[in-house]
């Protein structure tokens, strides 16, 4: 009987010994099993992730608007006042065109500034400047541009009541232009911006003819 006790108390706990090697270990956090693997995390501990600062969000300018500037010379009514078109210049050895020929009168150098001639407008007035030092003033009444490309526009010069022609032709490279005065006319010839301003014979000489030109009443 006594015999009996000791065997089943044996195998109790033998029972219990076999029961603790079998039930799964816990394993540290890091460790590796013996079969390579990592054990899974543990639900119950959680990282603690630090939000990132958030980034200001960027600035956008507007470009400035710049107004666009209006030339001095732009009057109340939208015409222009073209002013100084050409300025006496000096013949060197570069300067394009030869003086004028036999019968021109007053032939003074010139050199075109800034292409005003180029940008006349109807309403627009042009100041002339001659080779005695005096000025005029024509009024653009028409412009047109040609096949070739060149820009012409015609104008007046009005003088005691009185219209005189102006006419002028500009290209890329030439410029061509009739002055009339109620002292006779004048041309401008220039090629590459310099060329000549000068006045031109009488229309008859040897008839006692005046080179006054006779006024286009308007």
């Amino acid at each position: 009987m006594k015999a009996t006790k000791w065997s089943v108390g044996l195998c109790a706990l033998l029972a219990g010994v076999i029961g603790w090697c079998l039930w799964p270990q816990p394993v540290a956090p890091g460790l590796v099993t013996e079969e390579g693997e990592a054990p899974a995390a543990d639900p119950g501990t959680l990282v603690e992730l630090t939000p990132l600062a958030a980034m200001p969000a960027p600035v956008l300018k507007p470009a400035p608007v710049t107004a666009p500037v209006k030339p001095d010379r732009l009057r109340e009514d939208g015409s222009q006042q073209l002013e100084t078109p050409w300025q006496a210049a000096e013949v060197d050895a570069d300067f394009p065109l030869a003086e004028p020929g036999e019968g021109a009168e007053q032939p003074q150098p010139i050199a075109l500034q800034g292409g005003e001639l180029g940008l006349a407008q109807v309403g627009d007035s042009v100041t002339l400047p001659l080779p005695d030092g005096s000025t005029l003033e024509a009024r653009v009444t028409k412009v047109e541009l040609q096949r070739g490309g060149e820009r012409n526009w015609q104008g007046e010069i009005r003088v005691d009541g009185d219209s005189y022609p102006v006419n002028f032709t500009v290209g890329k490279q030439a410029t061509f232009g009739f002055i009339g005065t109620p002292q006779g006319s004048y041309s401008v010839e220039t090629l590459g911006g310099k060329g000549w301003v000068y006045k031109n014979p009488p229309l008859d000489r040897g008839h006692g003819g005046s080179d006054a030109l006779i006024p286009t009443h308007q």
